[in-house]
């Protein structure tokens, strides 16, 4: 069984690696550098290094799901298929993200940040109930954007306590992910510098990173797939 998880680990790393890390890796070297404060944050920023990367990521997720609840689909079917797929889960992603938005710009007036605080168990939620199997259900079902969110609200009714807890392990999982992976190339990029190799440091620094976004995408997609398993029997 080791041995099978590690094939499957190892394939669906190479799988999502050209969607997760070899985009970080371009972008790192090419694009806008990385904002240093999120409230000025430009147009190519937020273009280049967040919606990019999350449109590539969220196609690598439908791809892997695919391929991990379908697996009798070769590789090269269960691309097509997330190609298919790809607009309608992106709908379902903004039905989902729509509502949320108005109520937080509703409620930005509220001191202190408030009105965010206000909307963070409800959209934990609400995220947990229809999107975290979304990407499952999209490549299970492949039909509508309305359907997906009504088929992950209807197979997660009695599990919705299990999911909200393993969706905030979820989110600590890959903040300390996110932060082992550029801390981790910070450090790399600093002792290339102090060798007088900084082209090695910088692209060391960005391969780094990279992988640490390429295993955050693999492992929300494997996450997704198994609760749909468990939930869906």
């Amino acid at each position: 069984m080791t041995a099978t998880m590690s094939a499957d680990l190892s394939r669906l790393f190479f799988v999502a690696a050209p969607f997760t890390l070899l985009l970080s890796v371009a972008i790192d070297l090419f694009g806008p550098p990385a904002p240093v404060d999120m409230a000025k944050i430009t147009g190519a920023q937020l273009f280049w290094r967040l919606a990019v990367p999350g449109l590539f990521s969220a196609f690598a997720q439908l791809w892997i799901s695919n391929l991990l609840l379908r697996s009798a689909e070769s590789p090269r079917t269960a691309f097509g298929a997330a190609l298919v797929m790809f607009p309608v889960y992106l709908a379902a992603q903004f039905l989902f993200v729509l509502p949320i938005s108005v109520a937080a710009a509703l409620l930005a007036a509220l001191p202190f940040g408030a009105g965010y605080a206000v909307l963070l168990v409800p959209g934990l939620y609400l995220f947990a109930r229809l999107m975290f199997v979304a990407a499952a259900v999209a490549m299970i079902d492949r039909t509508s954007p309305i359907a997906i969110l009504r088929r992950g609200w209807a197979i997660s009714q009695d599990q919705a306590l299990p999911l909200c807890l393993f969706l905030v392990i979820g989110v600590f999982s890959v903040i300390g992910i996110g932060i082992l992976a550029e801390s981790t190339g910070a450090a790399f990029d600093a002792g290339a510098r102090l060798a007088g190799l900084v082209v090695i440091g910088n692209f060391g620094h960005a391969v780094l990173v990279g992988v640490g976004s390429c295993f955050i995408t693999v492992g929300t997609a494997a996450a997704g797939a198994a609760a749909y398993r468990l939930m869906a029997r």
